[in-house]
């Protein structure tokens, strides 16, 4: 997409006339129209204004080949890595919310006392009689004697769906930097390769006004 027709496009989204628009960058209607149109193109000043005005980059209105403020390279990374954090940071409540959820459940019941069994054991095997059991401290039991038991499992699971987004997310961020380490020394060998071809190049086509020693006299 053109600047001319980025300008069009932007001013018109924002609602705004050519007078309008002009009134905003003191310059005049004419002016407007003519960057509209290809005719002429808007000074530097004028550009960081139109960027400013209608909140995109510089880069995207001068650059014919991005077709959005998104296709900028800085923005797109400032994108991806806003993405990330909130990612991260929603894997992190998610985990906390399940971890503090039984951290609770742990915390009362050792300071509430309910009904434990006795444990024997016949022919090898742990057997609980309930009867002429006793009262005492335990999570397990606290969880079963209120009901709790689904509750801190659902909260077991968020914990581990925390970790797991975690884990994913580092992943996906540790192969995005592999790609771009990857593109960074392919750019570093093209461009190690280019001087040598040159002077290979300048070897066999010797420059103007030099003599060639070995031509015949």
């Amino acid at each position: 997409m053109k600047l001319a027709e980025k300008i069009r496009s932007l001013r018109r989204e924002n609602g705004l006339s050519q007078e309008e628009l002009a009134e905003k960058l003191y310059v005049s209607r004419q002016a407007v129209s003519r960057w509209e149109k290809g005719t002429a193109q808007p000074e530097a000043a004028n550009v960081w204004q139109l960027s400013r005005l209608f909140g995109v980059t510089a880069d995207y209105l001068l650059n014919d080949d991005y077709q959005s403020d998104r296709d900028v390279p800085a923005v797109k990374r400032t994108e991806e890595a806003a993405g990330r954090r909130e990612r991260r940071v929603v894997a992190i409540c998610v985990a906390a919310f399940g971890l503090l959820g039984n951290f609770l459940f742990y915390l009362l019941s050792c300071f509430i006392e309910v009904w434990t069994p006795v444990i024997s054991y016949e022919a090898g095997e742990k057997v609980y009689h309930w009867v002429g059991g006793h009262t005492g401290y335990s999570y397990r039991y606290f969880l079963q004697e209120h009901h709790l038991t689904l509750v801190a499992a659902a909260l077991w699971l968020l914990f581990a769906a925390g970790l797991i987004l975690l884990l994913a997310d580092a992943l996906r961020a540790k192969a995005a930097g592999g790609k771009g380490r990857g593109k960074t020394k392919s750019r570093r060998r093209g461009a190690a390769k280019a001087p040598a071809g040159s002077k290979a190049g300048d070897a066999g086509n010797p420059r103007p006004g030099t003599a060639d020693t070995n031509l015949p006299e």
